[in-house]
């Protein structure tokens, strides 16, 4: 059915406000971007900006900037359980019936946008209620590329409908649902997919025009990428009866040229020819790495076909997509039990220097990026954005390569690494890009496992490490600190990222020498160079050596440059990093910043001497980033730097605490003043860090109280997590003033409560009260929060786990008895139902330490100290057996480091997940601080889990033996015999 068009007046107002979105004037963006957010209440909106789509006669901007705003729409509100503007069912029925042939039916700029959206209503309702979705685009993608006429732009629309929807089946864990749901689509679809994919490459040597093969391609492309999303959890039944097929097809894609579809050797862009052949070898290798069975008679003739287009492929742009992937495909082969593909001398030969030695060399693009674009250079190289790139690859088949033939790899490029070297010590001017893939060629080489984060975690033990350190890193290195200038920049980030990669592998007297010298080279005016010196100081700054034979479990060992170490070098550090901060292009340079926080972090009281002059330069950063929030990554780590010095610096001195509040307050009330939504997430939990190592409020926490309880306050996703951290620290630091405020503070638990986003975060914030308050101070609210929580839990069973969660701090503080009468309260009978039916269910999820040892010890005490409970054998049974389990599960998940390693890298939690900062603009969610997280409070403190529950199972067996047999009962038989263990060793 059509949906209901809406007032005239309201297209009018949604059109004009769109427009706006893209106005220069700052305050005329956010005006509109207000207007549409209020917009969204309107029952009818979503109804009215797909109206709005069809206007042909607005502007092409406003229509785009509506089908952005209609797929956001959707991603926010869709889901009613997650939105707190839910969309209607009625509305949202109007939509799924009109969204397909709208699609169809707008200009291809809108399309993008619409697949999009249909993709994000598919994730919550596809198949079950929008059961007409894929027959229709089986239907309607047969009737465009079966039969003539054909409209392959018509048809390969309607395929990036089906693999927007399909393609999340790459990744999503396995289920019965996901199982069933794939099940669904390939009874409709494995037939038509298969007839689609040979008459649509029956056609391709017939179409001559440029125009027309693209069109055709694309859709054998969409076909190939189907084909990949229906097979990437596991190979249909009907998929391997027609194996063949399809592999003769994969295999006309890789054979297929056409001279009319070339594009320039300066193009970027890949040719539609290139990137169907790269779905085709993606789709290759994951048969490949998952059915290699069933691929193995195919292996041959596919590995031959990719050879042969990766050795006919030049070194121009737009065929990386095609190589790295190609490349990839090689390296899944290599590592497999398939591997004797690659054992014949002659074969390893020509791959190292046909394929490999090529792709390693650095491009001309590469050097335009260093030179015009190094931010993007720094990205690509360091951050590990360059998956994708021919020289991370050839490293990927280097190591695949050594899994097998180690010894023959070593000694093929450790000739063509010394006749590089040669080539370089003769014209260091001339052949300074030989050293640089010297460089490369030795990390490949020695590098068999580890990750941009962690660097070198396994090495090859046939290359000597130190000593290609000390002849060729070193002496750059020292050339550089001192003053000389290198051949090329390009060769002092290669020696900086040699040390940052192998940072565990080098001794301490190295970081006596290389440390000050990368100190030295954040002078250099190079982006690139200063850049990598200051990764590489945070990153070794946070290697530790393993923790001495015998250290009880979670103690650190030593840090291998810790405090003592850097406080001689602490003055020119500091004042080298926030100078970088100060040059143009560098303002806002997140590894400078990190650097900055790391070294805070190390030096920890060693920092007291430069506290005020650091805050003072962060207050002035944060001033000049406030008018224009948009690099996430370098803020986070402005305000982690923030905390690290409250965290530290208050821990030796707490008296500090008033000097860090007269600095921060001013530059904080500005954020909260100016509503900065990017910032006032990281305001909030800094002042409930110094909130925490205060004695009491302050005049200053007293007067920001009240503000913090209006709704408005809570409307913004980001500030949930954050507010309910602060309330928590008034409630442990200022109980009187949170009880005088009791009932709107409960108004912000049943908001929160409410929601299936934030139900957490109101256990939390009632774990809080809990902790702080005497139970006859919460007086005649007991009752009703209890009433609130069974019943959101009759409606939501997921809050079962943050229900537990905050009750087992309630039986902590107020006794196991006092729990049962609450649940009472509420109504006879109702404690059996909820202690049977939903804590010991949800008891096993619970996340977290100390949460979960307050949840196995109130399981045993709901049991030891409540005589209805322990008469009730089904439910005493049901908590013990949960408890047992909890304790079983927790046993089994410390894991020491593997005894080769000979240090660590320290664990800290700071990575930001900046995927949403793109194109889309700036993500104001909530990034929780590390160095100001909130320290858990062990109720328990004086007992050991398992201890306490062996010893309550004792007691409890020599008063009702048949309790513990039954509690046995309800376990497998070899988790039975580990209890008895754990039980043994913890008596």
């Amino acid at each position: 059915p059509r949906p209901t068009r809406p007032a005239m007046a309201d297209q009018a107002k949604l059109s004009s406000c769109l427009a706006q979105t893209v106005n220069p004037d700052a305050g005329a963006r956010k005006q509109a971007e207000a207007e549409l957010e209020q917009f969204k209440r309107t029952p009818s909106a979503a109804i009215s900006v797909l109206h709005l789509l069809t206007a042909e006669t607005l502007p092409a901007h406003v229509r785009q900037a509506g089908a952005v705003y209609f797929k956001n729409m959707c991603k926010q509100h869709w889901d009613a359980e997650a939105s707190d503007i839910p969309i209607g069912e009625p509305v949202k029925q109007q939509v799924r019936d009109g969204l397909l042939p709208l699609f169809l039916v707008v200009p291809e700029s809108l399309q993008a946008q619409l697949s999009e959206a249909i993709s994000i209503i598919a994730t919550h309702d596809f198949p079950k209620r929008w059961e007409g979705l894929l027959p229709a685009l089986v239907q309607q993608a047969g009737a465009a590329l079966g039969a003539a006429p054909k409209d392959y732009r018509k048809g390969a629309a309607l395929l990036q409908i089906g693999h927007s929807i399909f393609r999340r089946y790459r990744h999503e864990f396995k289920s019965d649902d996901l199982f069933r749901e794939i099940k669904y689509v390939l009874d409709l679809f494995q037939a038509p997919l298969l007839c689609l994919f040979q008459n649509t490459l029956a056609d391709l040597p017939g179409a001559q025009a440029a125009a027309e093969c693209r069109v055709v391609l694309e859709a054998v492309t969409k076909l190939v990428a189907i084909a990949y999303d229906l097979c990437a959890q596991d190979l249909p039944e009907y998929f391997e009866d027609h194996l063949s097929e399809w592999m003769s097809g994969f295999v006309d894609v890789l054979k297929y040229s056409n001279p009319a579809l070339a594009v320039d050797e300066d193009e970027t862009e890949p040719a539609p020819t290139s990137v169907a052949q790269a779905e085709v070898v993606e789709t290759l290798a994951l048969f490949m790495s998952k059915y290699e069975e069933e691929f193995a008679p195919f292996l041959g003739v596919c590995l031959g076909h990719v050879w042969a287009l990766l050795t006919s492929t030049s070194l121009a742009p737009h065929f990386d997509l095609l190589v790295t992937t190609s490349i990839r495909f090689l390296t899944t082969v290599a590592s497999s039990v398939h591997h004797h593909h690659f054992a014949q001398a002659e074969v390893l030969l020509e791959v190292c220097q046909k394929i490999i030695a090529p792709n390693m060399a650095l491009l001309s693009a590469d050097e335009d990026l260093f030179d015009e674009n190094p931010f993007e250079y720094v990205r690509k190289d360091i951050e590990g954005s360059d998956a994708d790139t021919r020289r991370r690859v050839s490293v990927e088949l280097v190591r695949g390569l050594c899994r097998n033939y180690e010894t023959q790899v070593t000694q093929l490029f450790s000739t063509n690494i010394r006749t590089l070297l040669d080539q370089y010590a003769a014209d260091t001017r001339g052949h300074w890009k030989s050293k640089d893939v010297a460089f490369y060629l030795v990390i490949a080489l020695t590098l068999k496992g580890g990750t941009s984060k962690l660097g070198a975690t396994q090495t090859n033990a046939l290359v000597d490490l130190l000593d290609f350190y000390t002849k060729h890193v070193a002496p750059e290195l020292a050339a550089a600190a001192g003053g000389a200038a290198p051949p090329h920049p390009v060769l002092i980030a290669d020696a900086v990222k040699f040390v940052t990669v192998f940072r565990a592998q080098l001794p301490r007297g190295v970081y006596d020498t290389v440390l000050p010298m990368l100190v030295a080279l954040l002078d250099s005016p190079n982006l690139v160079v200063h850049t990598y010196a200051a990764a590489a100081i945070e990153r070794m700054l946070t290697v530790r050596e393993l923790a001495p034979p015998g250290a009880p479990p979670g103690v650190l060992g030593e840090r291998r440059f810790g405090a003592r170490p850097l406080s001689p070098l602490l003055e020119p550090l500091l004042t080298k990093l926030f100078g970088l901060l100060q040059l143009r292009g560098s303002e806002e340079n997140a590894h400078v910043m990190r650097a900055i926080m790391r070294v805070t972090v190390v030096a920890e009281g060693a920092m007291a001497p430069y506290v005020t002059v650091c805050v003072e330069a962060l207050k002035s950063i944060l001033a000049r980033v406030c008018s224009n929030p948009s690099n996430p990554t370098f803020n986070h780590f402005l305000f982690e730097t923030v905390a690290s010095l409250v965290k530290h610096i208050c821990a030796v001195t707490p008296a500090a605490v008033n000097a860090f509040e007269q600095l921060l307050f001013p530059p904080f009330q500005t954020v909260l003043q100016m509503d900065i939504a990017e910032f006032t997430p990281y305001v909030f939990q800094v002042l409930a860090q110094l909130l925490e190592a205060r004695d009491g409020l302050s005049a200053a926490y007293e007067a920001l109280f009240p503000p913090l309880l209006t709704p408005a306050m809570w409307e913004r996703p980001g500030n949930v997590p954050p507010l309910v951290r602060l309330l928590c620290a008034y409630a442990s630091k200022g109980k009187p003033l949170v009880l005088s405020k009791l009932e709107m503070v409960l108004g912000v638990f049943q908001k929160l409560l409410a929601r299936g986003a934030t139900d957490a975060h109101a256990a939390r914030l009632l774990s809080a009260l809990w902790r702080s308050c005497d139970l006859a101070e919460l007086g005649q609210y007991a009752t009703p929060i209890f009433d609130l929580c069974v019943r959101r839990a009759q409606g939501y069973k997921k809050v079962g786990t943050a229900l537990v969660a905050t009750w087992s701090v309630f039986v902590a503080r107020y006794g196991a008895p006092a729990l049962r009468a609450q649940l009472e309260a509420v109504q006879p009978g109702l404690a059996a139902m909820v202690l049977r039916g939903l804590w010991a269910e949800y008891a096993p999820h619970v996340k977290g330490v100390v949460e979960r040892k307050a949840a196995v010890i109130g399981s045993v005490r709901l049991v030891a100290e409540v005589p209805e409970v322990a008469r009730d054998a089904d439910t005493a049974g049901t908590l013990l057996s949960a408890a047992c389990g909890m304790v079983l599960a927790d046993a089994g998940v410390a894991v020491a480091p593997e005894p080769a390693a000979t240090a660590y890298e320290e664990e800290d939690g700071i990575d930001v997940d900046t995927s949403a900062a793109g194109a889309g603009g700036y993500n104001a969610a909530y990034v929780q601080l590390s160095f100001a997280a909130e320290a858990e409070t062990d109720l328990y403190a004086e007992h050991g889990t398992a201890t306490y529950l062996a010893r309550a199972l004792a007691q409890m067996g020599a008063r009702q033996p048949e309790l513990l047999q039954a509690v046995a009962g309800r376990l497998p038989a070899d988790k039975q015999q580990e209890l008895q263990k754990l039980m043994a060793a913890a008596a």
